[in-house]
């Protein structure tokens, strides 16, 4: 049963790793042609191919993703910073330095300093989540109009909830894809009314690698249970 889940998971890999770099290469010549008047740069473009990949490998469950959003945070903290939206400059600096802490978590967070499992937060702390975003919300949403960033509110909202889905997803846990949905939701109209279009499609985009990795996670998860049962059974 195991091994029929783990061979349904993988299934569509390959057509997915084709599509992704067919949709890659066109955003990339998009942004130097001449042509077709487009609002994005080379440097917004590669941010946007290189966010894509790390969600989709991170939706795979592969570790890798990690490694591959590095150069998005770097990139989209330059994007970010030209238009205004500080708070989500200063998440990327956040992404940055977590990513690397979430390399060694997933490789080495698990016991006996083994591959950390999918698994779930505690109720306790998804209430002591809930009130901490209610609180970083309000005080950063403050700051944000005193420096005169642009949509204080959505902005706030959306980078103090980025921030509890990354540490979730850190953790391996499955309810980081069910805040992500939440976040890209909001994030495809933030974005489209900073002009940052192709940014904006990107996460609508993003939405949907969200939805993909909530099921791939659960999915995940159900295995690791099986296979807990099935080791757990006495052998004939």
């Amino acid at each position: 049963m195991v091994q029929g889940i783990e061979r349904l998971i993988n299934k569509q890999a390959g057509l997915e790793w084709m599509i992704g770099g067919g949709l890659s290469l066109g955003i990339l010549l998009l942004s130097v042609q001449t042509l077709i008047p487009v609002n994005l740069t080379l440097l917004e473009a590669i941010a946007v191919v290189s966010y894509a990949w790390s969600v989709w490998l991170l939706a795979k469950n592969r570790p890798l993703g990690w490694w591959v959003g590095l150069v998005g945070v770097v990139l989209y903290g330059i994007v970010f910073y030209q238009v205004q939206l500080y708070a989500e400059v200063a998440i990327q600096g956040f992404y940055f330095v977590t990513s690397l802490q979430a390399i060694y978590i997933w490789l080495k967070g698990g016991s006996h300093q083994q591959e950390r499992p999918v698994g779930h937060v505690s109720q306790k702390w998804m209430g002591i989540s809930a009130v901490l975003v209610v609180v970083a919300v309000i005080g950063l949403r403050a700051l944000l109009i005193a420096i005169r960033g642009a949509a204080p509110f959505w902005d706030a909202l959306t980078t103090v909830l980025s921030v509890v889905a990354h540490l979730y997803l850190m953790g391996r846990y499955v309810e980081s894809w069910y805040l992500w949905i939440l976040i890209d939701t909001i994030y495809v109209p933030l974005y489209a009314s900073r002009e940052l279009y192709f940014t904006s499609i990107l996460y609508a985009v993003f939405w949907g690698m969200a939805v993909r990795g909530l099921m791939n996670f659960r999915q995940i998860y159900r295995v690791q249970q099986l296979q807990q049962a099935e080791a757990m059974q006495p052998e004939p």
